[in-house]
């Protein structure tokens, strides 16, 4: 359905929150296209290492632990694609979406319901943190942490503050 066109009753029926963004709110669009691109690219960056004796060294990636994963647990390994990967995507293009394209009303639907999905974007660094303190416990090795992890954990983090920000603007447009 096309949206009606702005009538002196409803002159902001067809204005996006981008349009219509000022001052510091105006970042919120660049921020996500930036968070966008840039999650993809924390997959293939490390996140640990593991030295289990001397010999055996091992590098985990989201992708390395996802191609693991397909192998050996298939329901695991469709919680991570699928919590890890199409929801932040998923809910990042939304944003998106919503922030750019979509008139007031329908973006505050579109942005009330996709910050109810925020949550699972957590998942996926539980699921590492978990991980690595099982790692750690079992006593044959060591696991280090990569800059990866920290990469990754900060695009979720931004990820979960961009899409606050947005809701925030959103629902104090609302009672403009």
């Amino acid at each position: 359905m096309l949206p009606s066109p702005a009538s002196p009753e409803n002159p902001s029926h067809d204005r996006s929150f981008a349009r219509s963004a000022k001052g510091l709110d105006r970042l919120i669009l660049p921020l996500l296209v930036l968070v966008l691109v840039a999650l993809p690219f924390t997959w293939f960056l490390p996140l640990f290492r593991t030295e289990l004796l001397v010999f055996l060294d091992n590098e985990v990636t989201v992708i390395g632990a996802a191609k693991t994963l397909f192998k050996a647990d298939l329901l695991l390994f469709a919680v991570i694609i699928l919590f890890g990967m199409v929801v932040p995507v998923a809910k990042l293009a939304g944003l998106i979406y919503a922030w750019a394209i979509l008139p007031y009303d329908e973006a505050r639907a579109w942005i009330g319901g996709l910050n109810k999905i925020s949550k699972f974007s957590m998942l996926d660094i539980f699921l590492i943190a978990v991980t690595i303190v099982g790692l750690k416990g079992v006593g044959l090795g060591k696991v280090e942490v990569a800059y990866g992890l920290h990469a990754f954990a900060g695009i979720v983090l931004m990820i979960l503050a961009l899409s606050f920000w947005a809701q925030r603007v959103v629902t104090g447009r609302a009672d403009r």
